[in-house]
């Protein structure tokens, strides 16, 4: 009420002013009912589409855990293919050679000549029998990896999600750190990569059955990487910057160390300048599967050094203005490397690019 005589009067009759402004309130009120009734079902519309969304998402991601399945056991047809043909081809060899003897001794008349033909002919089917199941299991664990790759987001073609946003690999849609941004990022940023990259190389070495030379242990939510080829007195790094910075350094140049010999393994070379780019490497490796070429490749010596992954990672942590620290830092690495047998306890001070750095 505006004035206090309708205010204070029986209330058959008000004023002018009185009924106007009870018309003012009636209308704000009107419009306040109005907005609250489109927010609700604006609310509606926004529940029923997250619902959908979560629907759809569902049965793309039950799709795809068919899919590796039906992968899996195509894989594990294709091996037990290739262990009947090994097994196959000895059972031929030895049958050959014991019917060369017993040819040569029973004079039957045949030309050595003939018989070496033979065996020659007999030997190159099944030499291709194993090579055409051999193609056969790459291509399926090609088609394998490529999947893991597609539900990871880790850029196999130039049409993918993320290639026109920049050129970092990405894994989950987190971009990969360069070189130079190792030191930079936060902690968590940098653990969540280390994570992500150590889940997708298990699956990979896990689909290629491929023996690394540091196996990775997790113990709750933490990370850890060991020698492989030890069983006594067996020491850890951590793959947590959160831990301790000289083992961080370490376990990361074991896991990179790690990654470089898979791609050796599929007949890619990683230089030393890219070790770092462990998203790119496992891209490499997965492509390398498409090539039969780099078969001839996978001969050749894996020429990589720890030691030199080692000074590749100290190199991204180094810090120009505070070079005191830098040392510190090059210290405590050399004696991790000493606690986990990876250097040669006869040293006592020994620089990277020293020749009696070796793994014992």
């Amino acid at each position: 009420m505006k004035c206090g005589v309708c205010k204070g009067g029986t209330g058959r009759g008000y004023c002018g002013a009185c009924v106007q402004d009870r018309m003012c309130q009636h209308e704000w009120l009107s419009n306040v009912v109005q907005e609250r009734t489109a927010q609700v079902a604006q609310s509606g519309w926004t529940a029923d589409r997250a619902q959908q969304l979560y629907e759809y998402q569902t049965r793309r991601l039950q799709a795809r855990q068919a899919r590796v399945a039906e992968l899996k056991a195509r894989i594990h047809e294709r091996e037990q293919q290739i262990a009947a043909a090994r097994q196959w081809y000895r059972e031929l060899s030895e049958s050959n050679k014991r019917n060369s003897v017993q040819q040569l001794e029973s004079n039957t008349g045949l030309s050595t000549k003939q018989e070496a033909r033979e065996q020659s002919q007999a030997t190159q089917g099944a030499l291709e029998r194993v090579e055409t199941t051999a193609t056969a299991l790459r291509a399926d664990r090609l088609v394998l990896t490529s999947a893991l790759c597609t539900v990871v987001g880790l850029r196999t073609v130039e049409t993918d999600v993320f290639a026109g946003v920049d050129e970092r690999a990405r894994l989950f849609g987190l971009p990969w750190p360069g070189i130079d941004d190792w030191r930079k990022f936060p902690a968590d940023y940098i653990n969540a990569c280390v994570s992500h990259s150590v889940h997708i190389f298990s699956v990979l070495s896990n689909y290629l059955h491929l023996q690394t030379p540091f196996a990775v242990v997790k113990r709750g939510s933490r990370l850890f990487i060991r020698p492989n080829w030890r069983q006594v007195d067996v020491r850890e790094a951590a793959l947590s910057i959160d831990d301790d910075r000289a083992s961080f350094v370490v376990g990361l140049a074991m896991l990179f160390y790690n990654i470089a010999f898979m791609c050796h393994r599929q007949g890619v070379r990683v230089p030393v300048e890219q070790v770092a780019d462990a998203v790119e490497n496992m891209r490499l490796a997965v492509l390398a599967q498409a090539e039969p070429e780099n078969t001839a490749r996978t001969r050749l010596p894996f020429a990589l050094d720890i030691y030199t992954v080692v000074q590749e990672v100290m190199r991204m942590y180094a810090d120009p203005a505070h070079p005191d620290a830098d040392l510190e830092l090059r210290s405590r690495v050399h004696d991790e490397l000493r606690r986990l047998h990876l250097c040669d306890d006869a040293v006592d001070s020994v620089d990277y690019e020293d020749d009696n750095w070796a793994i014992i």
